[in-house]
């Protein structure tokens, strides 16, 4: 019963520090202008990266967002001026 216990402790020490490692990114993103829903989504898929760094985590958060260059190359033709 005691092994148990102490199974179960040590199972929610780990997730706690996993959720806080993840809620350190979350401040970097906003900087970054993401919305605070968006970073908070975004910070959840670091949860599992607790042995990287912080430049690590918030990498990995943006890969929540998809390839950098999606929206401005299919937006770019459209605002291309005419004539030019």
């Amino acid at each position: 019963m005691a092994v148990r216990v102490a199974d179960e402790e040590r199972r929610n020490a780990v997730q706690t520090q996993a959720r806080a490692a993840a809620q350190e990114v979350v401040p970097w993103l906003r900087a970054l202008g993401f919305r605070a829903d968006e970073a908070r989504r975004a910070a959840a898929r670091c949860e599992t990266a607790t042995d990287a760094s912080l430049e690590q985590r918030v990498r990995l958060a943006l890969t929540c967002f998809g390839p950098r260059n999606s929206l401005r190359s299919r937006v770019a033709p459209a605002l291309a001026p005419r004539g030019a």
